[in-house]
């Protein structure tokens, strides 16, 4: 399908959601910041130099999905989708947060500390090479493993941005936290340009960045101190219904970057995709087949 077409589709669907009451993938959004991908979205010199990129997001959606183990800790993962339209995934241009923990990310949101002032959630989180990251930052400080993406100023509407405060400590001075977005933790992201650039294997990962969750369902107890608030309980889930709400900076490298690190090992070919995305997303979950990766 080439654009014109998938246009006309979406317009379409659009039109039927406005007369017929559908609200799934409707919310508010943003997703802008620098592309290149080879033989479609070109920089002046290639990789070194990528190109403006804006979404136009206009579809927001998200799919929990519900751990039914019996062992007491509950992962119950959640995938959200950002796109330029209402489409099947393979016609629109898609940043995907993918969520392989919901408590953890909710016990990261939730931000409570026991009597002594420690943390009642992960500071830290494992790499691949027997190392660690920082991964949930109360701190407002920035952190960047690879020096990548740090707050490029997308200010979610409504309030300020985590980077309130640069003591580099644990104290919480940020309205909310930031959760580093790596591609081996419990908050993944990755982009694909199947709009723009139609058909094509090439995926953008995210190897570095974070995110901040003003709304993740529930978590939030950002109204009481941190020792007042409630553990997060093992078998957090989101609803639908419940509000999503975060800012964003993340930067994307080619699949074959990532492997070649983790296989010390040098890349097979030049990286074919690269570049950088921030931005914001507030929506409400929705029930609904539109919601689904492949309606």
């Amino acid at each position: 399908m080439r654009r014109s077409a998938a246009a006309a589709v979406a317009a379409a669907a659009l039109g039927g959601c406005l007369t017929g009451g559908c609200t799934v993938g409707s919310g508010s959004g943003a997703v802008d910041g620098v592309i290149f991908q080879y033989n479609c979205i070109h920089g002046p010199v290639g990789l070194d130099q990528p190109t403006d990129y804006h979404m136009n997001a206009s579809f927001f959606a998200g799919v929990p999905i519900e751990d039914l183990s019996v062992n007491g800790m509950h992962t119950n993962q959640m995938d959200i989708r950002i796109q330029n339209n209402g489409l099947a995934i393979q016609y629109t241009d898609t940043l995907y947060i993918d969520i392989l923990n919901s408590y953890e990310v909710a016990r990261c949101v939730r931000g409570a500390v026991d009597k002594d002032g420690q943390p009642l959630y992960n500071v830290t989180e494992p790499l691949p090479n027997g190392g660690s990251t920082l991964w949930c930052d109360w701190s407002g400080t920035a952190f960047s493993v690879d020096g990548g993406a740090v707050d490029a100023g997308a200010v979610t509407p409504g309030g300020p941005d985590a980077g309130v405060s640069l003591d580099g400590g644990l104290s919480m001075t940020a309205p909310w936290p930031r959760i580093h977005v790596t591609p081996y933790t419990d908050v993944r992201a990755s982009f694909a340009a199947l709009y723009t650039c139609g058909v094509s294997k090439v995926t953008g990962i995210a190897n570095d960045g974070y995110i901040a969750f003003q709304y993740f369902g529930g978590a939030s107890q950002s109204s009481l101190p941190p020792m007042k608030r409630d553990k997060v309980p093992s078998d957090f889930v989101i609803q639908f219904g419940d509000r999503m709400r975060a800012s964003f900076d993340v930067r994307l490298v080619d699949q074959v970057i990532i492997a070649a690190k983790e296989q010390n090992q040098p890349p097979p070919r030049e990286p074919e995709i690269g570049g950088s995305l921030h931005g914001y997303f507030d929506f409400e979950l929705e029930r609904g087949r539109s919601a689904q990766p492949f309606p």
